[in-house]
């Protein structure tokens, strides 16, 4: 894959761990000199038990790229993903495996891949595949099975539009419905009789914000305030006094209650309130609780879980007030914890800190305002932090036609995805905003984090950690998992030996023992692509009368979702965008489904192709059966991939499996090496690589297909035109044979007793997108029309020191692009830039 350079290994000088020990050192000062003894260890054992927790149980986070955020079906999405691991974003070494998943409108699994993940980078594809060709909001999945122990938040979701002649979905929302309306109390609960901050946000049906405005009323009336939304239907209500313990307040909408019961106010507690004004956090307690009244209480501060802040406040009449500088936290959201007289933290409450020093400033520069058809670019990327001071970066880079959809500036970035939405429960609309230059994008957020904002866990669970439940360790490889079983009754056993072994790794065996269960685990392999398996048995005497099942090799990963409820084709292709820019319409769709289909035949190949002559055909008969999914997409009207049914063929299924494929014409089979005439010319004059060979959708080789009994095969299908190869990506530039079992299951078979043998699935095979270099890798002049929507991806991107320069060239349709540049740097620092240029005649 392309890389400017790749980076200097050095670290910049981080001042935040420094002031992580000097603030618990003054932690233990102030606690040792100003409180009892007993309370002075519940306290420190609170926040000691917080800090081991934290360092036990790290936290990755995952950002993945796309190189855009619409497709026509059928599209090949390029995909670039950044893990870290705790509070400064370094590059996670904890995890090998990177699960990226793509769900249809209907919440249906379409495609799964696994992807390698090497100094905390990932970079990938994936493809449509048995959809249905409609249009919808599909959405993306990426994680870690180590990150879905820590909830959702960590978990990457994003929705993509995608756009198909079949027509559009229509998601309709009830708009006459009320929406749903929920308040919140600054700091936890609403206490009665103290003055809080109260803040709301309205919900529709769809999920997504709704204008509100109305009235929220005590229980028995005699007190009211106004109330409307300011942005994305979330508003504060400044100062709010709840009626006695036990009231209820309610809420109208034009004269309508929409809620009869808010949240019921306790009688009595504390809680945080938390302002600020130019340089510092304005941090004050208010209490109506008769212990904490004029009590010292502790409060502690932490970002991503490092604590940056730990002091006592002195209590005075229920009141308590202290000042924190801004420049104490990094960039993010801090959570002010208050804890009791008795150590129990008690109320919480989240603010956003930008801290300058984790500013970037990220320079792309094109050696021309505008550029011809077919002509070389030079893009220039330097990258500057805080201080004015280059520093190296791990970036990912799309150039795409930016005419056909709103580019919504908004949308989730690397920065908000792992500054903010890693944090805050739920869907976020235009998470972009707040860490823009608008001017009110600081009061937005801290509406934000004051109605949904949560903490990522039970505070009040943390001095017990049983309740910390992890389902699933970090991976560092894939596993394989099933259970042994006597072979008369059937019965688990105990203390059996199961051997494994991979094909082609003579030697190289994993011996594992079953537990009390019968169940075994082989773990940590290190397979890519697909790769044959054998598993032999026996039991605790060494016989090998025994059965073996094998569980699902991703049983433990789900098949659905809900489905998402926002009509992102519509927001992209139908909506007026708010900025400067012309809004596309749905008209256009034929061109740009016209685009897409030939730039698929091109696009993901390594070397610009095209296609010769006629070829010769297998016809299949009106009563043949009706072909799976998998091979209706692929089809081209009235040119049919060439199949053999070995049900109808039933002449062929005694004959060995070279002689089968040597009747498909294109087809050869030659001492163990399969060739198929796919009509493509290799510029470079080097030979095109092996068919690629699917049984059941999994990848497999050669071998294992050579040696596989016609007995277990229902169909073979080969795919050799271009058109046909194109959903392939580069690793069907020689073909394809698809191989349907009788049993589907990608054949797990019992050869002899006590052992079996199947496929297991690996991490996909690195795959580079394809831009051609005109007049260096293809002619200028060739004839081929280049119709790439996509003009360049670079997924894993590595920008020196001192800056690099990107080299890549236009297409033959005029229009104007945009670059969007992702990235982290060498200090753990995210940050994106967009620029757009134009191409004519």
């Amino acid at each position: 894959m392309h890389k400017i350079i790749r980076p200097i290994e050095k670290f910049h000088h981080l001042i935040y761990p420094r002031l992580l020990k000097l603030a618990l050192a003054l932690l233990a000062v102030i606690v040792v000199s100003q409180i009892s003894h007993a309370r002075q260890q519940q306290s420190i054992e609170f926040v000691q038990q917080f800090r081991e927790i934290q360092n036990d149980f790290t936290r990755e986070r995952i950002y993945l790229h796309t190189d855009r955020n619409w497709y026509v079906h059928g599209d090949r999405i390029w995909l670039s993903a950044y893990i870290t691991a705790g509070s400064l974003y370094r590059p996670s070494a904890i995890s090998s495996v990177l699960y990226v998943e793509l769900f249809d409108p209907e919440g249906s699994l379409v495609e799964r891949v696994q992807l390698r993940i090497e100094s905390g980078r990932a970079t990938g594809s994936i493809t449509f595949n048995n959809t249905d060709p409609r249009s919808g909001t599909y959405r993306l999945r990426a994680y870690t099975a180590w990150a879905k122990n820590f909830g959702d938040s960590y978990i990457h979701e994003s929705d993509i539009a995608v756009l198909s002649e079949d027509g559009q979905e229509n998601i309709a929302d009830d708009e006459s419905q009320s929406p749903d309306l929920q308040f919140f109390a600054e700091g936890g609960p609403f206490i009665a009789g103290l003055p809080q901050r109260i803040a709301f946000k309205a919900i529709g049906s769809d999920g997504l914000s709704r204008s509100v405005s109305g009235w929220l009323y005590t229980q028995d009336r005699s007190d009211s305030v106004r109330f409307e939304s300011e942005f994305n239907g979330m508003g504060v209500i400044e100062e709010w006094v709840s009626d006695e313990a036990g009231a209820f307040a309610i809420a109208e909408i034009d004269g309508e209650t929409i809620r009869e019961t808010l949240p019921e106010p306790v009688s009595s507690g504390s809680y945080l309130n938390v302002d600020k004004n130019e340089t510092n956090f304005l941090v004050s307690i208010q209490s109506n609780n008769s212990q904490a009244q004029s009590a010292q209480l502790l409060l502690f501060a932490h970002v991503r879980g490092e604590i940056y802040y730990a002091s006592m406040v002195l209590m005075q009449e229920g009141i308590g007030n202290t000042t924190i500088p801004f420049d104490q936290f990094p960039t993010g959201i801090v959570h002010f914890t208050l804890l009791d007289t008795d150590g129990i933290p008690v109320s919480e409450r989240l603010a956003f800190n930008k801290n300058s020093l984790d500013n970037v400033d990220t320079e792309l520069q094109l050696d021309e305002d505008s550029y011809g058809l077919r002509d070389e670019a030079a893009l220039t990327l330097v990258v500057a932090d805080g201080e004015n001071v280059l520093v190296p970066a791990e970036t990912s880079l799309s150039v795409f036609d930016d005419t056909y959809a709103n580019y919504r500036q908004y949308s989730t970035d690397i920065r908000s995805r792992l500054y903010l939405e890693t944090e805050i429960r739920g869907h976020i609309e235009d998470p972009g905003y707040y860490f823009s230059n608008e001017p009110n994008a600081d009061k937005y957020l801290d509406n934000l984090l004051l109605s949904q904002g949560w903490r990522s866990y039970d505070m009040q669970s943390v001095s017990d950690r049983s309740d910390i439940n992890l389902f699933s360790l970090p991976e560092e490889g894939f596993s394989l998992t099933g259970t042994i079983k006597s072979g008369f009754r059937g019965r688990p056993l105990e203390n059996a030996t199961v051997a494994f072994s991979l094909e082609n790794r003579e030697g190289d065996m994993d011996i594992v023992t079953t537990g009390p269960d019968g169940k075994f685990m082989i773990s940590g392999i290190d397979v890519e692509g697909a790769a044959s398996f054998t598993l032999r048995a026996n039991n605790e005497n060494g016989s090998d009368r025994v059965q073996i099942e094998l569980d699902n090799q991703f049983s433990n990963l789900e098949n659905s979702i809900s489905p998402p409820r926002r009509n992102l084709v519509e927001l992209y292709f139908n909506e007026s965008d708010t900025g400067t820019e012309s809004t596309p319409q749905i008209a256009e769709l034929d061109n740009l489904t016209e685009r897409s289909r030939d730039a698929r035949v091109r696009t993901d190949q390594f070397l610009e192709a095209q296609l010769y002559g006629e070829l010769d055909e297998i016809t299949v008969t009106a009563e043949s059966e009706r072909v799976d999914e998998q091979e209706q997409t692929r089809r081209i009207a009235n040119r049919p991939s060439q199949r053999i049914d070995l049900d109808e063929k039933d002449n062929l299924s005694v004959l060995p499996i070279e002689i089968i494929l040597n009747q498909i014409p294109g087809v050869s089979v030659i001492e163990k090496k399969i060739e198929i005439n796919t009509g493509f010319m290799n510029f470079g004059g080097t030979s095109l690589p092996p068919p690629l060979i699917l049984v059941d959708d999994v990848q497999t080789d050669v071998s294992f297909l050579l040696n596989m009994s016609p007995a277990d095969i229902k169909t073979i299908n080969v795919f050799r035109r271009a058109v046909e190869l194109a959903s392939f990506g580069v690793s069907g530039t020689g073909g394809v044979i698809s191989v349907r079992t009788r049993r589907g299951d990608a054949g797990y078979a019992e050869n002899e007793r006590g052992t079996i043998t199947g496929r297991l699935r690996g991490y996909q095979q690195p795959v580079q997108f394809y831009s051609p270099q005109y007049g260096v890798t293809v002619p200028r002049d060739i004839e081929e029309p280049d119709n790439r929507i996509t003009l360049h991806w670079e997924g894993d991107l590595s920008i020196p020191e001192t800056g690099g320069t990107l080299r890549f060239w236009t297409n033959d349709v005029p229009s104007r692009y945009r670059i969007v540049l992702q990235g982290i740097t060498e200090n753990g620092i995210p940050f994106s830039a967009t620029r757009t240029f134009d191409v004519s005649d």
